[in-house]
């Protein structure tokens, strides 16, 4: 059975691609408010250049565009590059996705812990 985060992630990007002129923001706001998601579902999800990390780095108000994260952190990207891409993803705009839709997380340290992650 797919996650709720994949439900999730599903639901946005074709939202994202039936309502391409929506702000990102709303496009995430609708797909993801009220459905208590756990944060290490979105984990796969969550590593540009993946369409939905690219959608969250535009909703979260990244300066660098989509198609400026797609060629940096792609494939063809300078592996150097792509690492330092990737840290600033995990530095500036996770913390925001984090923040804004209060997901919860399962501590590893410790069995069976979870509270929601306050940044």
């Amino acid at each position: 059975m797919p996650s709720r985060a994949h439900a999730i992630v599903e639901e946005a990007l074709a939202l994202r691609a039936s309502h391409p002129h929506a702000p990102a923001i709303d496009v995430l706001d609708l797909a993801i408010k009220g459905r208590g998601a756990w944060l290490e579902d979105f984990f796969e999800y969550m590593v540009p250049p993946s369409p939905f990390a690219l959608l969250v780095a535009e909703a979260m108000g990244d300066l660098s565009l989509p198609p400026e994260w797609q060629a940096l952190t792609g494939p063809n990207a300078d592996e150097k590059m792509r690492a330092a891409m990737r840290q600033s993803y995990s530095e500036q705009v996770l913390p925001k996705f984090v923040a804004r839709y209060g997901l919860w997380y399962l501590r590893t340290d410790r069995v069976s812990i979870s509270r929601p992650l306050l940044l």
